[in-house]
This record gives structure tokens, sequence and C-alpha cells, in this order.
């Protein structure tokens, strides 16, 4: 049968590339360029000199708070700090091979349910609903993270920051200034990009106008996918592997010769480097500084320069992205390469809150079109008429 005759005019896009479907002013990703803003900052500049606290106002608000407002924003984000009972004895009962992901997923549509402001308006609230969201999602990773290493769960504590908190709620010990430097540029760096995959469900579940809680435990499912939060946790399966080859040539020569990917290079926007790989890269210097043997380090400047004259020498231009560099410095921090993915999440949930925020004051519900490409008007056969 003939297509719809009015669907051949559509112009598909796939993935939805080039494809300009709303707009923000949350963040900007330069890819021509190779540059990243947060409401019109570098990148470059805020992970060098803002905290975490400082750059979620930024993101949720439109603007670098004053000292009074950051105190005032640090201090609820505190007072959101509790954990529902009900929240945990749910992490308890999942498997013990469930994801962190997944965990998280499950945990924040659960945390709607326990909303102590339910009765209240959500769109009087929602900026408060978005930093109760914020401060649970590490306490809720670094809770399921102790319970699959059977350890006890450690409560968010007052006198430590947000960067600080996840790495004590992790280890149970409080970090060292380097490393809480450490994870809060990671943190930083991870909190927006662009409308790619889980910000654009964020989007698009939260444009039905349901609940935050929703529209945020949708992102996490986005993010899980391997084409978009994992790369980190593969890049040191990577390491890993060219430690047991012993030479970072050869485990190459034989990755190309069979046509595999290097983890954690390339990317759909970026025509150039990722600012983000360039920080990271950056911090790793800066945390293996005064070590004889730093390892990572040399394997994965090897690993770049390599492939990059390797793709170059094929016209593909191909430049490491954000996750080359993370897994290694997450990894200096003590952190399993199982939470990789989900320290993604602890970031991108400010942004992913930020889209949302901003989508509610000029709230259009997202339908795309698509194009069909089946038969239409057939004829309808009874059962007992129908080939088998």
């Amino acid at each position: 049968m003939a297509q719809d005759p009015l669907a051949q005019n559509q112009t598909v896009r796939r993935g939805m590339d080039d494809l300009v479907v709303d707009t923000t002013a949350v963040s900007w990703v330069d890819g021509q360029r190779g540059r990243l803003y947060y409401r019109g900052y570098r990148i470059e500049e805020l992970a060098k000199k803002a905290t975490f606290e400082e750059i979620a106002y930024l993101l949720l608000c439109g603007e670098l708070p004053s000292e009074q407002q950051l105190l005032a924003f640090t201090w609820k984000l505190r007072q959101l700090s509790h954990t529902p009972e009900k929240i945990i004895r749910i992490l308890q009962e999942l498997p013990r091979q469930t994801a962190p992901l997944s965990a998280l997923q499950t945990a924040l549509a659960a945390l709607g349910c326990t909303d102590p402001t339910q009765k209240t308006s959500e769109e009087e609230n929602l900026l408060g609903l978005a930093m109760r969201i914020i401060v649970q999602t590490p306490i809720i990773l670094a809770s399921f993270y102790r319970l699959n290493q059977g350890a006890c769960i450690l409560s968010a504590r007052d006198d430590l920051s947000h960067a600080e908190n996840f790495l004590y709620m992790l280890s149970g010990r409080v970090p060292d200034p380097k490393d809480a430097h450490a994870m809060e540029i990671a943190l930083i760096l991870q909190m927006d990009h662009g409308f790619n995959s889980s910000t654009f469900t964020a989007r698009a579940v939260a444009s039905t106008l349901t609940n935050i809680y929703a529209a945020t435990s949708a992102a996490v499912g986005a993010l899980s996918g391997p084409l978009h939060g994992g790369a980190s946790e593969l890049v040191v399966e990577m390491l890993d592997e060219i430690e047991d080859w012993g030479d970072v040539d050869a485990y190459l020569d034989h990755l190309f010769a069979q046509g595999g990917k290097v983890m954690g290079m390339g990317h759909r926007v970026y025509k150039q480097t990722d600012p983000r790989a360039v920080v990271f890269e950056d911090l790793l210097e800066e945390m293996t500084q005064g070590e004889r043997d730093p390892k990572d380090l040399k394997i994965l400047s090897r690993v770049a320069q390599r492939a990059r004259a390797h793709f170059e020498s094929r016209q593909q231009p191909i430049h490491v992205n954000v996750d080359f560099w993370s897994g290694a410095v997450y990894r200096r921090l003590g952190i399993q390469p199982i939470l990789f993915p989900a320290i993604f999440a602890a970031a991108r949930i400010v942004g992913w809150c930020a889209h949302i925020l901003e989508l509610r004051q000029n709230n259009r519900l997202y339908r795309p079109l698509s194009l069909y490409t089946g038969p239409v008007d057939l004829k309808f056969a009874s059962l007992k008429d129908r080939n088998p």
C-alpha cells in the first residue's frame, strides 16, 4: 500500500541531529570552538573559582549568589538532608546486583511519594523541591553504595560542604581538602550540558506537568544507557586491560586492527576537545604531582596521543571527552568503578532541575512528529480467513 502522501514531504533527522526544539538560558555547548557556558560563564573559570553550592544556585536561580543568598541556600540544602526511612528500606530490599543508577531511579520516584509538601502546589514550591532532590541524590547513592559493601549508612553532616559530604558518606572518612576540591570540580564540570539525552528526557517528561520527581527519575533512566553516562567506567576497564598487555601501543594496534572503540573519545557535539576533559586532565595531573610513577596519567596521555593521530590519519578528527579522564580521578578518590556513572547523576541532577524550573516558566507539551513508513488502508481479515 502507498504511504500517506503528506508524509513524503517530511524531513527525518534521526537522533534529532541539529534539530532545535526549544530555547534555554541554562547552558550552551559551543561545539565548534570547544566551549561550555553555564549562564554565560565559561566552565573553566567556574571550576577553578566556585563551589558546588554557588554553581547550583547559579543554574537554578539564574545568577551567582550574594554572600547572604549563598548562606541561606546552603542552610536550606542542609535542612533537606534527612532521607525518609521508607526510602532506606526500599534500597535495602533491592537485589545486590542492582546498578546504582537503577537504584537511584527507583528511589527518586519513591521520594516523591514521601514528599511532606504534597498538599502545597508544586509551582509554589518548585525551587524547594529541586533543592530536596539535589541534596538527596548523593545521599541515596552513598547509602546504596555502602549497603552493597556491607557497611553502615552514614547521614550527612552539617559541618561539611556538599562535595565533602558526598565523599564522607561514601568512605566514612572526612576527606582531605585536596580530595574534596577534586570532587567539587568533578561535580561542577558535569552539572549541565545543553539538551543531552537525559536533559531532553527531563524536559519532555516535565512538559506534561507531571511532578519533578517523575521527571528527574526518568532522566536517570536515560542516563543509565551505555551510550550516555557509562564511558568513565569503561575507560578504567581499558586502563586495566592495557596494564595486563604491558604496552600501550601494542594494545592500541590490536584494538584498531579489530575495529574497536577507544573509550572516552568522540562526542556528537564537540568538533574540538571537550573543555571539561581539559579541566579533568589538569586535575589528574595535580592529584598525581610528586608521584614517581603516575601510571593512569601516563597511560591515558599516550592513548590520547596515539588515538588522535590514528583517527586524523583517516580524516576522522576525534578528541577525548569528559569521561576519558574522569574515571582515573574517581579511582584516586577511592571510589569503585560501578559508581562512576552515578557520580555523573549526582552532578547532572542540578542541570535537570534547572531545566525543569526554566520550562515551567513558559511550558509547552513536547510533541514531535514521526515519519510513518508502514502500510495504510489494509483490509481486516477474520481469524479463520488469515493465512498461517
